[in-house]
């Protein structure tokens, strides 16, 4: 299985980060658009909101705790941003491979964090590989 080991240091994706979050801003909106009645519609628009900060901390950037992945069949660490030791890790339930997106569930030392990592943020082999391994575990 080491021929899927990969160690991943995902480029920055701010046009990721701004459609989450127009997607937000949008979803906030709407209830207005629909005619929801006031209080319903603000109780929306700021539950829309609050899902913001979630959301942008899953995507790799200056805001993302995440700084590296390195993974394979035995074992997973992550490294986060102003640290420069490794933290074992392990695969979250809600970890997915789409043929376009990886969504990464990572749990490490009693934290819980993510990725939402497209193709474009990887070399292809790499996504390749990743993708492999989430599917195989």
């Amino acid at each position: 299985m080491t021929l899927f080991a990969v160690a991943i240091e995902p480029a920055a994706q701010p046009r990721l980060a701004a459609l989450l979050l127009l997607t937000h801003l949008f979803a906030a909106a709407s209830p207005w658009f629909a005619r929801c009645p006031p209080l319903l519609a603000t109780l929306l628009s700021l539950l829309a909101l609050a899902g913001l900060p979630a959301s942008l901390t899953r995507v790799p950037g200056p805001h993302c705790a995440l700084r590296s992945l390195a993974l394979d069949a035995k074992r997973c660490s992550i490294r986060l941003r102003r640290q420069d030791a490794a933290l074992a890790a392990e695969l979250g339930p809600r970890t997915r491979a789409t043929a376009a997106f990886l969504l990464l569930d990572l749990a490490a030392g009693g934290r819980r964090f993510g990725w939402l990592l497209p193709r474009s943020a990887l070399p292809a082999a790499d996504f390749r590989r990743l993708k492999a391994l989430i599917r195989l575990s």
